[in-house]
């Protein structure tokens, strides 16, 4: 099957790899802000980047997975305000210098949460609509399958029932079981009429 690049770009894989990259964006902003957070506790600056660095991924790691398996209708959009919360502040826009900047880094910071709110909402409905279809499919298979049985069960019964009416000495089938005793009795393969 060749799959085009249309295919290719609106495939659960494609969507998943925006994700992760999201997440990966997530964890460096959550440790910019701990690394100046850290500094007056911690003053070893690798110490310091690590400790950042690790809960950076914890955090935006823990956000896939709640946004993703929450069924919340709030989760999604607390997420995406808090988002766009932590880029203003990453870009500490409390003390930005002008009005023009104010307003650029707020609509990057806003504009930044509500592509990160579509891409989450956007895989979970891919995934859900893969696994509904990869459960139908299974469905219909275990169906097939069920009425397969079904048939191979009555062509087995038939073939005993043809066995029971079936001369075992010449192979000749009879209608019924008297007729094949009768049979039996005269059947010139049967060892007992010799």
């Amino acid at each position: 099957m060749k799959y085009t690049l249309e295919d290719k770009m609106t495939s659960l894989r494609a969507v998943s790899l925006a994700v992760l990259l999201y997440i990966l964006g997530y964890a460096l902003k959550i440790s910019v802000l701990l690394i100046d957070i850290l500094t007056p506790v911690i003053s070893n600056m690798l110490i310091r980047s690590v400790a950042a660095g690790f809960t950076g991924v914890a955090l935006s790691t823990g956000l896939l997975i709640v946004s993703v398996n929450d069924h919340s209708k709030y989760t999604p959009y607390i997420i995406a305000v808090m988002d766009a919360f932590m880029l203003l502040l990453v870009f500490d826009i409390l003390n930005s210098s002008s009005l023009n900047d104010t307003v650029t880094l707020s609509f990057i910071s806003f504009f930044m949460a509500f592509i990160g709110y579509q891409l989450i909402s956007v895989f979970v409905a891919k995934y859900q609509r893969i696994k509904t279809e990869k459960e139908q499919g299974l469905s219909e298979l275990l169906q097939a399958y069920s009425e397969k049985e079904q048939v191979f069960s009555e062509l087995q019964q038939q073939i005993n029932e043809l066995k029971q009416n079936t001369c075992e000495y010449c192979e000749r089938e009879f209608t019924s079981k008297n007729a094949l005793n009768a049979h039996k009795g005269r059947c010139s393969n049967n060892p007992k009429n010799i």
